[in-house]
């Protein structure tokens, strides 16, 4: 007796609670996030948060801090001037990408279903899943979008997958970046300081481009490419500075990896930041990428509103997924993920591209 599969449209199937709007992007927003430096670091460096418009106004206030000028009792007090305020315009970016499920990859799933006794709706539930949040599914594409936006917001300027600008931050508030700052790690001796020097005059510029903002937690991390980090692991000052760490403890030899790790140095924390494989998402190699981490406000991800209807002026959420009806096809079904962002840094000119003179190599 042969096993008798009922005929469902493809219509009935995709349609329902399971896979509406909200069901779908509650689960996508409820799967943990995919491990990445800067996105893991969470509010500690962008502050997270949805926006009911696509529209974002910035302030900027401009004032100073001055000296008051003594005066005669009963004399006219000094006036103050009020700071100037400038009122700028940013709008959200849409991120939009789909995939699809193929009619036979459904008919094969709906037979396996019928043999193991499966639900049919389950089972097409889950093809939708994998193409959803798979290990290369749309939330992990768009979470990887995510990153190459934060990327560049620590650099003041974040670029579109084609190298076109989406936000340069310098540009907008008026300013120019802090010329880059190169070391001739070469030249550096073991008793030398000249090194840790440059660290803290690379702090004190920092802090003093801040200003306004809470720095109490603040602390100096520089992501770097691989040949920039192993300058900076491997220079003398480094290296002497690691042996007096390690006196009497056998050195760290037989430690973990130093590859893609991070240690401290002239109160900052250097970072080897691992990108794609392609380096696409990542550093450069011969650079660091030197913020701040732990200044409340300085970065921002805003998230708008998709262009659904119904969802409109409502809080974005990070990710929205969602089955277009008008791509739902009798032999094809569609879903698709959307995020609109806004990755803003209120002060560019505390970030800083660090470099080292072209050798090829340190002298021991």
């Amino acid at each position: 007796m042969g096993i008798s599969i009922p005929q469902i449209s493809m219509q009935n199937l995709f349609i329902g609670r399971a896979f509406d709007v909200m069901t779908l992007t509650t689960a996508v927003n409820n799967v943990p996030y995919t491990p990445q430096f800067l996105g893991s670091l969470g509010d500690d460096l962008f502050l997270s948060e949805g926006v009911r418009t696509t529209d974002i106004a910035i302030q900027e206030t401009n004032g100073n801090l001055e000296v008051i000028k003594t005066s005669e009792r009963g004399a006219p007090a000094e006036q103050s001037t009020n700071p100037k305020r400038n009122l700028r315009k940013a709008s959200t970016v849409r991120i939009a990408k789909q995939a699809h499920v193929n009619a036979d990859e459904v008919q094969n799933a709906l037979g396996d279903a019928a043999l193991t006794g499966t639900p049919q709706l389950q089972t097409l539930e889950a093809l939708i899943n994998e193409r959803a949040e798979g290990a290369f599914g749309l939330r992990a594409q768009v979470e990887l979008t995510h990153e190459y936006h934060r990327l560049g917001g620590i650099k003041g300027v974040v670029l579109d997958k084609d190298g076109a600008e989406l936000y340069d931050w310098y540009n907008f508030f008026g300013i120019s970046p802090l010329a880059d700052h190169t070391t001739n790690f070469g030249a550096l001796t073991t008793d030398g300081g000249t090194f840790e020097q440059e660290c803290m005059q690379l702090v004190r510029e920092m802090t003093t481009e801040l200003e306004g903002l809470p720095i109490v937690s603040m602390q100096p991390v520089v992501l770097c490419g691989d040949n920039y980090y192993d300058r900076v692991y491997t220079n003398k000052e480094v290296k002497a500075a690691r042996k007096n760490r390690d006196a009497g403890r056998g050195g760290d030899v037989f430690e973990k990896s130093k590859a893609f790790s991070s240690f401290s140095f002239g109160g900052i924390t250097f970072a080897n930041y691992r990108g794609t494989k392609d380096g696409k998402v990542g550093i450069g190699k011969d650079e660091g990428r030197m913020f701040p981490l732990g200044v409340k406000g300085l970065f921002q991800m805003l998230f708008g509103p998709p262009d659904l209807l119904g969802m409109a002026n409502f809080k974005g959420l990070p990710i929205y997924m969602y089955m277009p009806p008008e791509e739902q096809t009798i032999r094809r079904a569609t879903v698709e993920a959307q995020s609109d962002p806004l990755t803003l840094c209120v002060r560019p000119r505390a970030l800083r591209r660090l470099k080292h003179e072209a050798t090829p190599a340190d002298p021991e």
